[in-house]
Parts: C-alpha cells; structure tokens; sequence
C-alpha cells in the first residue's frame, strides 16, 4: 500500500501557493537563486500528493519520496558548494510509469507485468536524473499505453482533476492529470495516437510530441516521447535535455534541432485546419479555433484557414491505421499471430473498420512496405507544405473531456474499434475516429506541441495543436510560448479548482 500521512508538514503550510502552479524553468530559477531548497520543495509535492492524490485524481500510482528527498538533500549539499549537476539541477518531477526507473514497477498497467520492477533506469530517465532531476514517482496510465483513458487494474482509474466525473484522457493521462493538480513541476510521456497531446487537452495543459527518434525510445514504429508541462518554455528545457542521438548511431552523428528565428506571432505564417467531416469537432472546439484565428490575426500573423497538405485526409488516416496495427501487434505469439489470421479470415472482403483492422494486424512484408513508401511519399508532401507555413493549427480532439467508459478491453483485435463512443460533442465519436487528428498529424515523424485554447461551455479545458515540419520541434513550442505571451486570456494553463483544502497547500 501506498503511504499517506494525515496532514502537510508546517513548513508547507507557509509556502507560497504559486510553488505548485508555477513553471518548472521558474522552480529551477529559485532553486539556483538559493531563494527555495530542492529539499523543501520536493516535500512540498509529496504533501500535495499524499493529501489529495488519492481521494480526487489517483494520478501519482508509484512512489519513491524516500529515495526523492535523499537526492533532493544530495542537490542542496552540491549547490552550497556551487556545484550545478544540469539545467533541472534540483526539480522534482514525475515520469509515466512505463519509463524504467530502476528500482520500481514497470507494468504498463498490465496485471501480467505486477510483479516486474526496473533494473536500470531508460535512456531518458537517465538523462533527466543527469541534468538534475528528482523523479518523486511515475503517474497512471491506459492499460498498455493503449487507451484515450486512463484506467487499469493495476493502479485503478485516473480522473480529470477539472471534473472527477471525466476522463484525463491517455495514455498518458496520468502525466497531464498531475501537473494540472500540482502535483509535479514537469511531466515526461509518450505518444503514438495522441497520448500527450489527448492528455494536455482535456487536463488544460502544454504537451510535446517530439520529432520520431529524436528521444530514445525503444525498437517501434511512429511511436515517440516528449514533455508535458504548465507553461511551454518548459517543453523546450525538457527537449534540450532529453533530445539526442544515443546507441550505437551517437558514434556517427550528433542532433542539432534549428531554433525557431521568430519571436513574436507576427513573424509566424500559420494554417489552420479547423474541422474535418472525418471527425467533425463541437461547437466548443470550433469556438476555440475561432478565437486562436482571431488572435493570431489580432497580433499581425499570417493567417490561411483554407491551406492544406497536398494528400487526401481519409486515405492518410487509413495510411496511420494500417501501420499503427503492424506496430502494436509486433510482438504477437505465434499462436496469437495463426488466431489473429485466422479471425481475418472470418471478415475478409468486408469493408468494415474491424475487418480493415484484423487484415493490417496479419498484413505481409510487401504490405507493410508499401504503406511505408506511401508515408515517404507524405513526407514529401509535409516538406512542400511547411515551406510556405511555419505552423499547422488544428484540433486534437472533436470535444472536451468525456466520462469515463470501461466497457472496452484492449484484448479487441484493436482497441479503437467496438462499441464505444465519444458522447461529449452530440454527435457520439467512435472510438477509432477520435484518433483522427492525433493521427494524421503523426504517421510522417511531423513534431506536434499541445497547447491550451480555452474552456467548454461546461469549464472544461480545450486544446489544440500546433504541427510543424520534421526537426522544427522548436518553431512549434516557440509558436505556443508566443501565443502564451501575447494571448494570456486564451492560451495559459489555469488551475483546476480543487476545493479549500487543496487551495492551502
């Protein structure tokens, strides 16, 4: 069991709230600055999660404040001496708990991995911890990194700490969940069908899904890592951290991404791509792309909403579809693999969505590769695209934060196909097409920054997202911190309200 203590220490007690709601760059700044210990500031989120965590959000699920305050002393002792170990020198921060710190769970939430604890950390733990890091715990997840919620019989359901009721989206849900309640100053997950980015839209929070390879991952197609945090400068400190070449390929060549030469949203030329009848978005979402257009050409940006990449969208999405069954079922049994061709049998020469899905999870080499040589084809299109426009601007989901549903399993064929919906936009959103726009922006390696755009007609958070060419992961986190500035009312991460007692921590 989880430890939990019955009240906050009193030095927490004092602290100044903005502790928990501020940046981690800034937290990093106090800490330097000798105006905040690592050590109290490190008890300051563990007295916040173990007060609340539990009872609301269930974010937090693997702990490891003991080891968290005695690296937090470590930092203390070294920056006395003025030894600075790296840029998040002394930041206590959280990781998704399939990220291997050695020593604790790595389950995914599967009940078959219980038992499986780390025996070294991964490369980009490793490199956090390098530049100073205190990892205080990993946070909850979907079922296998497989889900656009977050629940598991592991760690139980993660809530949305804007409305408990809702999901905090997946699969990292876990991650935006935190740092939308402060319970962490910076967040780190991963993404393949939205899992940052569905996250930091429905928690109100910033999300960066990093170039393909640019972060060591392991051996998968289309799948990535990146930042998630409440201001986006933050994203750009855990890029310069966590990016670069790793393996035997650091031997070769080193990665140096191109810093974003535009500092205002004047100096922006931007698309947006608002609405699609492959999954058309609510009056909420469409309200929050308006209000972005209207900044964006308040501040003097180059503004088209009718630009688009030269491919049709459907043809792509199924482009995505069918590469993303090979890559999650990659590592099928042989049984499972003649009992996966054997139900493609069953549907074959239908056109429905699940026999689509059961075909691509048996599909051939050949196939495989030439759907792969149609996504090269895409890249092509992309590059073209984004020499006339920085930035893409579209949605990342149709709607805000929906209720919770369990009623699917990820032991489906694929876990986007069955017979749950999306209900919060009116128009009841299959599962498989609330991947859309998480998708499409995604099977050609393009980077992708989150970033909040507003709140529902019910106060729930809204999100869009910024895409950009491949390697110009700054030019759209600099994008996002531009509209940040410039658009404070609009485009800022603002707390949930969690009630009298979490507002005195």
């Amino acid at each position: 069991k989880r430890p939990r203590t019955a009240a906050p220490s009193p030095a927490i007690m004092a602290a100044p709230v903005e502790w928990h709601w501020a940046s981690a760059q800034s937290l990093c700044e106090l800490i330097r600055s000798k105006a905040v210990t690592s050590r109290r500031l490190t008890q300051h989120f563990i007295d916040r999660i173990e007060a609340h965590d539990l009872q609301t959000v269930n974010a937090v699920v693997v702990r490891d404040f003991a080891r968290a305050l005695k690296r937090a002393d470590a930092a203390d002792e070294a920056m006395a001496k003025g030894e600075v170990w790296g840029a998040l020198h002394g930041l206590p921060m959280t990781v998704k708990e399939n990220n291997d710190v050695q020593g604790l769970h790595s389950t995914s939430g599967n009940v078959k991995n219980k038992s499986h604890v780390a025996a070294e950390h991964s490369i980009p733990v490793q490199r956090l911890l390098d530049a100073g890091a205190i990892i205080i715990g990993k946070t909850n997840l979907a079922l296998d990194l497989n889900d656009v919620q977050s629940y598991n019989e592991v760690y139980g359901r993660c809530n949305n700490p804007y409305d408990t009721s809702t999901t905090p989206g997946g699969s990292s849900g876990g991650a935006a969940a935190a740092l939308a309640a402060g319970f962490t100053a910076l967040e780190f997950g991963g993404d393949i069908g939205g899992s940052i980015r569905t996250p930091a839209h429905c928690c109100g929070v910033f999300g960066h899904k990093s170039t393909f390879g640019i972060i060591p991952v392991g051996v998968q197609d289309i799948v990535v890592k990146g930042p998630l945090a409440r201001a986006p400068e933050d994203l750009a400190l855990a890029l310069g951290v966590l990016a670069g070449s790793w393996g035997p390929s650091a031997r070769g060549w080193q990665l140096q991404l191109p810093r974003c030469p535009h500092s205002k949203l004047s100096d922006f030329r931007v698309a947006i791509w608002g609405d699609d009848a492959l999954c058309p978005v609510d009056k909420d979402v469409r309200a929050a792309v308006a209000s972005v257009t209207q900044a964006l050409r308040s501040a003097g940006a180059i503004v088209s909403e009718e630009a688009r990449p030269d491919f049709d969208a459907g043809e792509v999405f199924d482009l995505y579809k069918q590469l993303l069954a090979a890559a999650e079922n990659n590592g099928l049994s042989p049984e499972a693999f003649d009992a996966a061709v054997q139900e493609a049998k069953e549907t074959e020469g239908e056109s429905t969505e699940l026999a689509k899905q059961r075909c691509w999870i048996v599909q051939s080499h050949h196939a495989w590769h030439a759907a792969h040589l149609k996504r090269e084809q895409l890249r092509v299109a992309w590059e073209s695209f984004f020499k006339d426009y920085d930035v893409l601007v579209t949605p990342v989901c149709c709607s805000d934060a929906w209720p919770h549903d369990p009623s699917g399993t990820t032991d489906q064929p694929f876990w986007k196909v069955g017979d749950r919906v999306i209900p919060g936009n009116g128009l009841h959103t299959v599962y498989h097409r609330q991947v859309f726009w998480s998708g499409v922006t995604n099977v050609a390696f393009n980077p992708s920054t989150a970033f909040p755009a507003g709140r529902s007609e019910a106060g729930l958070p809204i999100g869009l997202q910024a895409v950009g060419a491949e390697y110009a992961d700054y030019t759209t986190i600099r994008f996002a911190e531009c509209l940040a500035r410039e658009a404070p009312d609009l485009c800022t991460f603002r707390p949930p309200d969690l009630g009298a007692e979490h507002a005195r921590l």
